[in-house]
């Protein structure tokens, strides 16, 4: 079978190179001229750990191929994944213009029947007005399933070969006939199946992200609290993790969610609800939560440093999570221009995201370095805003040195605060108690 994927960003690429591995010929199509001749030339225009190798194979075996031409794609795809960004044009407002263009090119284009894959992620309500859409420019038979995407960036590829679940929405069996013939891997190992009308496979993605950001803005609530009291919030974490009515995940405290997914999704859930007259108010407060956090770390910065003006502060990690270069809503980038607002000299470390970092902070004011050591040097004060491995074993007594000021703040909570303060640190953590070393330490 012969499939399309438009969209070679995040999503469409894991997407096409995922499919192709499972032994499908796969067209990865993109408007993006410069992206393609990059895909076509071999390398992968963005970090995402493992797919590099995976685009390499899969090109070598003639499965996978790079191409601007939809209409060709069209012509030659029975099924085509529709994976275009969906940004928002306002908040909580998904632009779907380029995923109605491409929607439409496929109708007018379209000789026999297809089946177009809705892999983006759109509101409720999108996939019924593409049928209506797509039935005023062709009379060739189709069909429109909703497949949402539920790939974490860092484990993009794993999330995509092993799968908690895949949710498929659409009434027609021969189009559900048609993907269980292309997902026929998964269903070897046993991957559970959802299969459920359109809206509903279009309201479960924005709950599984809603959801999840919940449980973020609960622990970091919870961290706050903690930092008030004096309460451990490691300890009601694992405490909270062990019903198994609630679980582990999620419930590190932090400097906030980001990234493209989950601010986005929770503000467009907000805004679906509201067009129907409800209220999802967890999830407001969920967004409420989240938007306070950088803030409120800033202003932990600031009773330890007093006036921030004319301060330097050296902050490590940028990316929105490790093992990604996507700086995209990223709470590091919010601490940030906060900061900046205060006249802090910034200087910045990220093992991948420097470069995405530095297009959205032009700033005079911010240096971007090459490793966390030039980041501390003559620094009052060093951020750890991403968790990325090579901040995990930082040589403490080193960056005490090299540094002008003591203070660290912690906002993963990898150091032990008792060994920090053993070293002159003034230490600043999520939630955790920050007690003198004893003299045996």
């Amino acid at each position: 079978m012969e499939i399309a994927v438009v969209g070679a960003g995040r999503v469409g690429l894991v997407t096409a190179a995922g499919f192709a591995d499972f032994g499908l010929s796969v067209c990865c199509v993109d408007s993006d001229k410069s992206k393609v001749a990059c895909l076509q030339s071999g390398k992968v225009p963005f970090y995402e750990p493992g797919l590099q190798e995976l685009v390499d194979k899969n090109r070598s075996a003639s499965r996978l191929t790079f191409t601007t031409e939809l209409r060709d794609a069209v012509r030659t795809s029975q099924v085509l994944f529709i994976a275009v960004g969906t940004e928002e044009l306002s908040s909580g407002k998904p632009n779907l213009g380029p995923l109605f263009e491409v929607a439409k090119t496929i109708g007018t284009v379209m000789k026999d029947y297809k089946v177009i894959v809705i892999k983006s992620t759109v509101p409720v309500g999108t996939a019924s007005r593409m049928i209506s859409e797509l039935q005023n420019v062709t009379k060739v038979p189709f069909d429109v399933v909703s497949n949402p995407e539920f790939l974490r960036e860092g484990a993009a590829i794993e999330n995509f070969m092993r799968p908690d679940r895949v949710i498929l929405g659409g009434s027609s069996e021969r189009a559900l006939a048609i993907m269980g013939n292309i997902y026929r891997p998964l269903y070897l190992v046993d991957t559970p199946f959802v299969i459920t009308d359109h809206t509903t496979a279009e309201l479960i993605k924005y709950a599984t992200n809603s959801f999840l950001a919940t449980k973020i803005s609960f622990i970091n609530e919870m961290a706050n609290l903690c930092d008030a009291t004096g309460a451990d919030v490691h300890a009601i974490a694992k405490s909270l993790g062990l019903d198994k009515r609630i679980g582990p995940k999620f419930l590190h405290p932090g400097p906030g969610f980001g990234g493209s997914c989950l601010p986005k999704d929770t503000r467009t859930l907000i805004d679906i609800a509201r067009q129907h007259g409800c209220r999802v108010h967890t999830v407001e407060g969920t967004v409420e939560t989240n938007r306070n956090i950088a803030a409120y770390l800033a202003g932990k910065l600031k009773e330890k440093l007093g006036s921030l003006s004319g301060r330097t502060v050296a902050v490590l990690g940028l990316s929105y999570k490790p093992l990604t270069d996507d700086v995209r809503e990223s709470p590091a980038i919010d601490f940030i221009r906060i900061l900046l607002g205060e006249a802090v000299q910034i200087r910045a470390h990220d093992p991948s995201a420097n470069h995405e970092a530095e297009k959205i902070l032009p700033s005079a004011h911010v240096c971007f370095c090459r490793d966390p050591y030039a980041a501390a040097t003559d620094a009052d004060a060093v951020a750890i805003l991403t968790e990325w491995n090579e901040f995990r074993n930082l040589e403490l007594a080193e960056l005490r040195r090299i540094m002008s000021g003591n203070v660290l703040l912690d906002t993963r909570n990898l150091y032990d605060p008792v060994r920090a303060v053993a070293l002159n640190f003034q230490y600043i953590g999520r939630g955790r108690r920050v007690q003198s070393p004893s003299k045996e330490d």
